[in-house]
């Protein structure tokens, strides 16, 4: 099993998204290069090589219109920013003044969206791509690499207009993977032999990657004027997808309970195996099904006829006669929880849409737009110390001034570009992200020299030198976005190789290439404490959004289906989602500050599991059909708004000042033996378990 499934993993990694656009990106870069070249113009040669290779790091999933607008911006900044940066080249101090100023100016880019944020840290990159091949005609350097901009966005934009939902495919794709790598740890759940606690961070860090790839389904999509076009059946069908993939994520959230008082109370017999085993046999099934949805087609899948799942399943109702009724009320919520699970699964597999009416009533009530997560445009509002954005520009662009300040000191190098290069890429506003980025770098770089020494020890042929660089060219697309620490491992020995085999004294680009890596992350650490941005001081504020994001949740949950506005309920479902992430994200930002030493993290995971523990069960709640508020005890609704308006609250900023939340389990297990028992009374009332 498991050789079949990493030899599943090789060959859809090599069918996939992520290696198929590294093999397109790479022809695409080295096609003009050989070509020009041959031709026996080298300028033109490195100059539109040069220009496709950093512009399609712009290139991320989008849609045609999305992709074109930043196919737009990239080109014109990335042309303005080579012309008047190659333009001063002649003068140090003036090239000195204008690069800092980029570094400030780029980095603001941030206020205007993740995608100029982008662009932004490429037009640095640029910057110093322009400072280390120092073109003796700013003019036609800079055409070149316009051309080399326009070339690759044609190329890109030319499969976008004949694949258009091919990156909203892939992203279904990963979203299945991610939900059955969840369902697979929420079987661990019932196993007696897996510690509760190490599980609960599993589950929640999983949690928290499926809610990623949900964001970008819906990014995707929602921005997508084509796809959600009511005529388009195509974007009908994605839509309809997309839909049930939301409906398979509530339900696997909602199964959740208080898995020590399950495992206590299913102690004897053979309930937990068997509900452990059926849930990793759907697990399974989310693997397959995530390996064909890729295709329009449908996927004859194994659920409905898997005869291991149906006597597992009917071993479980045997078992089910045998237990008492507290024992039952777990299992049979479980199972219905299961047959839900099923059920979305089939819808999925067959291509399955809801009634034509139906989907009208849905189109015409959930405003799409509304889901989309939006960045603020205001540049006013960041020109303040108080903004993280102007704090990390303020920094970036001190630390290019420090970097001038120093090469200056040093011997005259043309590799000295790479100490900029190296902290435009290490360089992050958070402490953790600068520190993780730094290793990586760090490895991958001293793990690419030796590969290049290497090869450079045993293949003496420049053709073949060259070879392998475009082989490493390839790798490092693959993984950009999959591990950096391999794409930097793969990178530098083709940088190695190209500029070795073209310009010779490898022993001086491996020395210049260490140097100025290793100077560029030191200055890239030690500048985090200038304007320093700590999510430790950011968690207070954390678990209150998340508290009051599940007390909305909660209040839209227990309201009658008939009456709530659709709008609404799925924003506060969104919202509790994304706020928990937000925390959970704060939490692990926090452990690798330096101040960790004075923070209780039991006391902050005790939070981050409880909150996670209450959204799920209101999950439960929410999906209940058919319900009327008056059918609950309104003591017990009141009793739980109260113990999150109060308790959480309390415990979770006590937490913080380190009062551990887990030595208050009395209050925290009867908060969510409450709410469990409002979603079990839901469960009963409007669909009732006979059945």
């Amino acid at each position: 099993m498991g050789k079949n499934s990493i030899g599943s993993t090789i060959s859809y990694f090599f069918l996939g998204e992520y290696f198929s656009d590294a093999l397109r990106t790479t022809i695409t870069v080295v096609l003009p290069i050989i070509l020009f070249f041959y031709l026996g113009n080298p300028e033109a040669a490195k100059g539109i090589g040069v220009g496709a290779l950093l512009i399609s790091l712009t290139d991320l999933p989008d849609n045609r219109l999305n992709k074109l607008k930043t196919a737009l911006w990239s080109i014109l900044v990335f042309f303005a920013t080579t012309l008047v940066v190659s333009s001063v080249l002649d003068d140090v101090y003036f090239t000195a003044v204008v690069v800092v100023i980029a570094a400030f100016s780029f980095s603001m880019f941030a206020v205007y969206g993740q995608k100029l944020s982008l662009i932004g840290t490429m037009a640095l990159i640029v910057c110093a791509f322009v400072m280390g091949l120092h073109p003796a005609n700013p003019l036609y350097f800079s055409s070149y690499m316009l051309v080399g901009g326009v070339w690759y966005y044609m190329i890109s934009l030319i499969q976008t207009l004949l694949r258009p939902y091919r990156s909203l495919h892939h992203a279904i794709f990963e979203c299945l993977m991610s939900s059955a790598v969840f369902l697979n740890a929420k079987a661990k759940n019932y196993d007696v032999d897996v510690p509760l606690d190490l599980q609960q961070k599993e589950a929640i860090k999983l949690h928290i990657k499926v809610n990623q790839k949900h964001e970008l389904i819906r990014n995707l999509l929602l921005t997508d004027k084509y796809a959600m076009d009511p005529d388009n059946p195509k974007g009908r069908l994605l839509l309809e997808r997309a839909r049930l993939l939301i409906d398979l994520y509530e339900q696997l959230n909602a199964v959740h309970y208080d898995y020590a008082l399950v495992r206590k109370t299913l102690a004897t017999g053979s309930s937990l195996q068997l509900i452990a085993g059926l849930i990793r046999l759907l697990a399974r099934e989310l693997e397959q099904l995530g390996r064909h949805v890729r295709s329009a087609k449908a996927y004859r899948g194994e659920v409905a006829t898997n005869i291991e799942y149906q006597q597992k399943r009917i071993m479980l109702l045997e078992e089910l006669e045998r237990l008492n009724e507290n024992q039952r009320k777990i299992v049979l919520k479980v199972l219905s929880n299961m047959n839900d699970i099923v059920r979305i699964i089939e819808m999925i597999r067959g291509n399955e849409r809801v009634p034509e009416k139906e989907q009208q009533e849905l189109s015409g009530t959930i405003a799409y737009p509304l889901f989309i997560t939006g960045d603020r445009f205001s540049i006013k509002e960041h020109l303040t110390l108080k903004s993280p954005i102007f704090r990390f520009s303020l920094r970036l662009a001190i630390c290019f001034l420090f970097g001038f300040l120093l090469i200056w000191q040093l011997e005259p190098s043309k590799y000295s570009y790479w100490l900029f290069l190296t902290l435009v890429i290490v360089a992050r506003p958070k402490f953790s992200i600068t520190w993780k980025r730094n290793l990586q770098r760090l490895k991958g770089s001293m793990g690419g020299v030796v590969i290049g020494l290497i090869i450079v020890y045993f293949v003496k042929s420049p053709a073949v030198l060259l070879s392998f660089s475009v082989i490493f060219l390839l790798g490092f697309y693959a993984f950009n976005r999959l591990n950096y620490t391999v794409s930097v491992l793969c990178i530098t020995p083709a940088v190695i190789l190209t500029l070795g085999s073209y310009q010779g004294h490898f022993d001086h680009i491996v020395h210049d290439r260490i140097i100025f890596t290793v100077l560029g992350c030191v200055i890239a650490i030690f500048a985090t404490y200038l304007f320093p941005i700590w999510d430790s001081q950011q968690l207070r504020a954390k678990i209150l959004d998340a508290a009051k994001a599940s007390i909305h949740y909660l209040e839209v949950a227990i309201q009658n289906r008939m009456d709530r506005d659709e709008n609404q309920s799925r924003m506060a479902r969104k919202n509790a989602n994304l706020s928990l992430s937000a925390l959970s994200e704060a939490i692990e930002s926090a452990s690798q500050e330096p101040m960790r030493k004075h923070i209780d993290f039991n006391g902050l995971y005790g939070v981050q599991s409880v909150i996670y523990q209450i959204n799920a069960i209101i999950t439960s709640v929410y999906l209940s059909v058919n319900h009327k508020p008056e059918q609950a005890d309104p003591l017990l609704v009141k009793q739980i708004v109260s113990n999150l308006s109060n308790e959480v609250t309390f415990d979770a900023l006590s937490g913080i000042g380190g009062m551990d939340v887990n030595d208050d389990d009395h209050s925290t297990g009867q908060k969510l033996a409450h709410i469990a028992a409002l979603s079990f009374e839901f469960k009963r009332l409007s669909a009732g378990f006979s059945g």
